[in-house]
């Protein structure tokens, strides 16, 4: 099973006197997926406990079907939040909806709260039992954006900008017609910054640095020496 992974993209560089202003440093931006799960196992078997939180403590309300697929009864939601201010999570998913994306792939800010703000509608996201539909959310610090099979659907701007968050598989309000859900797949991935690592650059530890398009987190503080490129050293980095 997959695991979920909490990534932050804030990073700080200190310049030795003399160097090149920091603001002038390339910088590396990647994609890195922080969930992935198809939903295997055995008929019957729970979601990954590690990934998945059952609402309500109610184990009983989803079930994987041994084909790859959860059936869901009942809101279940990501058991960690996501920090990183930029992202990508989508699902695909069967059920009857008339109304109601936000529901079907939703939303709770860290302290397990719907976010409220303004709300604009960009066009219909009814659909039927015939097929999976992929509901996707990308999000920014400022907004969150809905999709249905790559249709824009709904816009949420936020009272409270950048907060972390945490995804909800939901059918138990908002049009569905039958009292199932199929989850073929969940997929979250998140958009990470980072300066490129600098010899003479002193980090500091649990800072974020970028080396040959792959982003590593300072392990120990020290002033970068020529030789002692991330990949080389796993005394001071550590692959994020």
């Amino acid at each position: 099973m997959a695991a979920v992974v909490i990534l932050s993209a804030t990073t700080v560089a200190t310049w030795l006197p003399g160097r090149a202003d920091p603001a002038s440093a390339a910088a590396t931006t990647v994609n890195r997926v922080v969930l992935d799960d198809g939903f295997s196992g055995e008929r019957g078997d729970d979601p990954d406990p590690g990934v998945w939180v059952f609402d309500g403590g109610r184990r009983d309300l989803a079930r994987l079907d041994g084909d790859g697929r959860l059936l869901l009864t009942a809101a279940l939601r990501t058991a960690r939040t996501i920090e990183a201010g930029y992202g990508h999570a989508e699902a695909r998913i069967r059920g009857i909806r008339a109304e109601g994306a936000w529901r079907a792939l939703g939303v709770l800010d860290a302290d397990g709260r719907v976010p409220y703000g303004r709300i604009d509608v960009l066009g219909s996201d009814r659909v039927g039992w015939d097929d999976f539909h992929t509901y996707a959310i990308d999000w920014t610090p400022t907004t969150l954006t809905w999709s249905l099979d790559g249709r824009k659907v709904l816009r949420l701007t936020p009272a409270e900008k950048g907060r972390p968050l945490a995804f909800v598989l939901n059918l138990s309000s908002g049009g569905f017609g039958t009292n199932l859900m199929l989850v073929d797949s969940v997929k979250i991935s998140v958009r990470m910054s980072a300066p490129d690592w600098k010899t003479y650059t002193t980090y500091r530890a649990g800072q974020l640095v970028a080396y040959r398009n792959v982003i590593y987190r300072v392990r120990e503080p020290h002033t970068a020496l020529p030789g002692w490129q991330p990949n080389l050293v796993p005394a001071l980095f550590a692959k994020v």
